[in-house]
C-alpha cells in the first residue's frame, strides 16, 4: 500500500510537471545536444562519465555519503529524472526504489537501463566456494583457493591447547554446501571411538549426530556450532576436540537476491563499463568511435586495479578485516580476504549477539588492530566493537556514493579505489 501511494504520487506530480512545462520541451534533445543522464550508484556515475566524455551530462542522485540500500527519491528527484534522457540503475538488487522507478518513468521519453543485470552475483544458485562463474574467464596469476586461504581462520576457534583440534573449517557456508572437516592431531589419542555432536545454540543442548571417526560431512543447513568427543569401551569420555562454529551466509537473507556490490570488483565493473557504453552507442550510434576510446581507457584503469589488489592480498601478512557491512564479498572470492562485517549484505541488517562475540573473538584472537568504517555508512555497533578490542579506525570507499570532500577533489572510481588499496595495505601489515 505504501509503494502504491508514493506511486500514484510521484506519477501525478510528473504529469503535472511536465504539462507546465508546456512548448519549453516540444522539441526534446537534439543529437549534437549531449545526452542528459542520472544514476544511481557513484560508480555508475563515474563510468558514464569516462565513457561518455563530452557527449553526456550525468549526475548521480545520491546526494553525498547517501547509503544506497535506503535511499528513496523524492518526488521532486523522480521530476527530474523524467525530464532525463537516459537513468542508469544497477539492477542487482542495490537500489530499494528500482521497481518503482521503471514504473513511474514508463511512460515518459526515458530510456531506463539496468547496467548490471546480466552479471551473475555470488550468493546466487551458481555460485561456488572457490570462485564465482567470472573466475573462469580471469586468467591472472593471482587465482586464489578461497577455502584454502580461509580454513585458518576458524580451525581453532576455543581450542584446546591439549587437545585434538577440528580442521577444514570455511569462513561461511551457504545453505546446501557440504561440511568436510576433520580432527587433526588425533593419531595418539589411543583406543576409543570419536563421535559428533551439533548444537544451534551456544547456550543449548549438545545433540549427538550419527557421524563417528575422525571425519564429519553433512549438508549446511543452519548455523550451528561442532564438536567431536572420544569415548573408551567402557563409554567413558577420553578427549574432546575444540568447539567451531559452521556459519551459513547465503548473502541475499533480505532481498531474496546474490550480493549487489558488484561494482567493488575491478573485474565485474569491465562487464558494467562495456553494457554503458553499448547503450550510449545505442542512443548516439555516431559516437560510437569516441566512446568505444573511452571506454577503452577506463579497462586499462580497471585492470591495473585488479592487479595492484591481487598484488595487496597476496603480500599481506593476513587476510581478515573487521568491516561495518557486507560489501566486500567479491574482494573474497576474487582475492582470498576474508570480511569480518558487523552488519549484513545492507546497513541494515543487525547481527545477533553470537555474531558480535563471534567477531570480537577472532578479532583478539589474529590480534587485529583495525576496525573499517565507511564513508556512507555509520554504525553504533561498530563503535562499541572498536572499543571492545581497542582497535583504530580506518575508513574504505564503497562507491555507492561520494563524499562531499572527495568530491570538492575531483576524486573518482579509480584514485578512490587506489585510495582503498593503501587503507588494506595498511589494515593487511599491522
Amino acid at each position: 500500500m505504501k509503494k502504491l501511494l508514493f506511486l500514484t504520487i510521484a506519477s501525478s506530480v510528473i504529469l503535472t510537471a511536465c504539462q507546465d512545462s508546456g512548448d519549453e520541451s516540444d522539441e526534446g534533445t537534439t543529437d549534437e545536444d549531449p545526452l542528459a543522464v542520472s544514476t544511481t550508484l557513484y560508480a555508475l556515475e563515474d563510468f558514464t562519465s569516462r565513457i561518455g566524455g563530452e557527449h553526456v551530462e550525468v549526475e548521480s542522485i545520491y546526494p553525498p555519503n547517501a547509503d544506497a540500500h535506503t535511499f528513496e527519491p523524492s518526488s521532486s528527484e523522480f521530476v527530474m529524472l523524467a525530464e532525463q534522457d537516459l537513468f542508469i540503475y544497477s539492477g542487482v538488487g542495490m537500489e530499494p526504489f528500482a521497481d518503482t522507478a521503471e514504473e513511474v518513468l514508463e511512460d515518459e521519453n526515458v530510456h531506463v537501463f539496468a547496467a548490471g543485470e546480466n552479471l551473475d552475483l555470488r550468493g546466487e544458485g551458481h555460485h561456488e566456494h572457490d570462485h564465482g562463474q567470472e573466475e573462469e574467464d580471469h586468467d591472472h596469476s593471482h587465482d586464489h583457493a578461497h577455502e584454502e586461504d580461509h580454513d585458518h581462520a576458524h580451525d581453532e576457534q576455543h581450542a584446546d591447547e591439549d587437545g585434538p583440534v577440528i580442521q577444514g573449517v570455511q569462513a561461511h557456508y551457504h545453505t546446501g554446501d557440504t561440511i568436510d572437516v576433520h580432527i587433526g592431531d588425533a593419531d595418539d589419542a589411543g583406543d576409543g571411538e570419536w563421535h559428533w555432536y551439533t548444537r544451534t545454540d551456544e547456550a543449548g543442548d549438545w545433540q549427538r549426530t550419527d557421524v563417528e571417526g575422525l571425519e564429519y560431512s553433512g549438508e549446511a543447513t543452519e548455523t550451528k556450532q561442532l564438536k567431536a568427543v572420544l569415548y573408551d569401551e567402557e563409554d567413558e569420555v577420553l578427549l574432546e576436540t575444540n568447539e567451531v562454529s559452521v556459519i551459513i551466509d547465503d548473502h541475499d537473507e533480505e532481498h531474496g537476491v546474490g550480493d549487489p556490490h558488484v561494482f567493488l570488483d575491478p573485474v565485474l565493473s569491465q562487464q558494467i563499463a562495456e553494457n554503458i557504453k553499448e547503450v550510449l552507442i545505442e542512443l548516439r550510434p555516431e559516437q560510437e568511435d569516441d566512446f568505444t576510446a573511452n571506454y577503452e581507457a577506463l579497462i586499462d584503469d580497471l585492470e591495473q586495479l585488479d592487479e595492484a589488489l591481487a598484488s595487496t592480498f597476496e603480500e599481506a601478512d593476513h587476510n581478515q578485516i573487521i568491516v561495518s557491512h557486507a560489501a566486500y564479498g567479491y574482494w573474497e572470492d576474487r582475492y582470498g580476504l576474508e570480511q569480518l562485517s558487523v552488519h549484513g549484505l545492507s546497513s541494515t541488517q543487525e547481527p545477533s549477539q553470537s555474531e558480535l562475540v563471534n567477531i570480537v573473538t577472532i578479532a583478539e584472537e589474529n590480534n587485529l588492530d583495525y576496525v573499517i568504517f565507511e564513508n556512507n555508512v555509520s554504525s553504533t555497533i561498530t563503535e562499541v566493537i572498536q572499543s571492545e578490542i581497542g582497535a583504530e579506525s580506518l575508513v574504505l570507499r564503497n562507491m555507492e556514493s561520494i563524499s562531499q570532500e572527495d568530491s570538492d577533489n575531483d576524486e573518482d572510481y579509480v584514485s578512490m579505489m587506489q585510495m582503498n588499496i593503501e587503507i588494506l595495505q595498511q589494515a593487511l601489515n599491522d
